[in-house]
């Protein structure tokens, strides 16, 4: 047995009691990624968005939480992270005392858990190069269940040494100084950043606004016309602002906001979530535009990793020098063949070039507006 006499691990089924989530929240305070999409405000705002069961999965030792995940099962048994409502990238939170050894364990556990109740194990947009991808898959293993990867996607990523050399490469970018000057010059553009809620319903719905003109009479429609969505992603940015990790970008000219990112704060990084601007001003490019303004902010804010999220756009590598593979899991008991033929099924539709520019085109961006 691989566990030490002093790790514990703890299945609970999240509800209104406050000390599991207390004890996450101390957990992601200490953690060695600070990922923004598993921190505590967040998730406790997907939990009360959603119906059915939630689940923390943690391990601890000495009586504090030493890794964690928050989960949600669907009617099926079927478990995935609850951050997929809104995310870029899932991580599993692990302390920043916890080993190699100790990590073992709490997937051994974990995934025990998963073997022994029966369930099954959805883990989307996993971080393909990261050593805890590795883990799972090798844990799987011994444990005796199936697990089957998929890389289907991607992060493109500008990285520096140093916050200084990222703007200088985004600078040197003749064409985003061109429309940084145009906007400025002939249009008078204002550049904001906010770090608070500041005018946050206001920005919030002329974002919402221009993301629909935007996607209007494409196929792939915006979702943030239905009311509803609006209100989940209010949630989602007071959310993050509680944690204090958004910063909010824009480009304002005297008759209203015309171009907009989302952006969030991780260790050295600002991940650059979600961006639209408004298509009647699409000649003056406000989006690459404000890549110019980030970088700048970044610069004097001590941030040298600019994080595009999950998607290979193609405006995302006319600045990008590197990419971060992005994987799905697949994890059930071996005699679990309904899923297995499934996640076939899957793999055979990512295989073929047409059906995998179908969903890339088409069903990816209805999932992520």
């Amino acid at each position: 047995m691989r566990m030490a006499q002093e790790q514990e691990f703890r299945s609970v089924v999240l509800g209104e009691a406050q000390e599991p989530w207390n004890g996450f929240a101390r957990l992601w305070d200490r953690s060695d990624g600070r990922s923004p999409f598993q921190s505590p405000a967040i998730l406790r705002h997907h939990a009360v968005s959603t119906t059915g069961v939630k689940h923390l999965f943690a391990s601890h030792r000495n009586g504090e939480m030493h890794a964690g995940v928050v989960l949600k099962q669907d009617e099926a048994h079927d478990l995935s992270f609850l951050s997929d409502l809104k995310t870029d990238v899932n991580h599993f939170l692990f302390h920043t005392q916890a080993g190699e050894d100790e990590r073992a364990v709490f997937f051994q556990e974990f995934l025990g858990t998963v073997k022994r109740e029966n369930l099954t194990l959805t883990l989307n947009n996993q971080p393909g190069d990261d050593r805890t991808t590795e883990l799972i898959v090798r844990m799987a293993d011994e444990v005796g269940l199936y697990c089957a990867m998929l890389t289907h996607s991607a992060c493109p990523v500008v990285e520096a040494p140093t916050p200084e050399a990222l703007y200088e490469h985004v600078n040197g970018l003749r064409e985003l100084r061109y429309r940084v000057n145009k906007l400025r010059k002939q249009k008078a553009a204002v550049f904001e950043t906010f770090t608070d809620d500041r005018d946050l319903d206001v920005w919030t719905d002329a974002f919402c606004d221009a993301h629909v003109r935007r996607w209007h009479g494409t196929a792939t429609p915006s979702n943030l016309r239905h009311p509803h969505r609006r209100i989940f992603l209010k949630g989602c940015l007071r959310a993050w602002v509680q944690d204090g990790l958004l910063v909010r970008f824009s480009v304002r000219l005297e008759e209203g906001r015309i171009g907009f990112v989302i952006g969030l704060r991780a260790p050295e990084t600002i991940v650059h979530h979600s961006t639209t601007y408004d298509p009647r001003h699409a000649k003056s490019s406000p989006g690459k535009a404000l890549l110019l303004h980030m970088a700048e902010w970044m610069r004097d804010n001590g941030y040298r990793t600019l994080d595009f999220g999950d998607g290979r756009e193609e405006y995302k590598y006319s600045v990008a020098n590197a990419e971060r593979p992005l994987a799905r899991l697949f994890i059930a008991r071996k005699d679990n063949l309904r899923f297995i033929a499934s996640t076939s099924v899957i793999r055979a539709v990512r295989g073929n070039r047409f059906l995998s520019g179908v969903y890339e085109r088409h069903l990816k961006p209805r999932m992520k507006a």
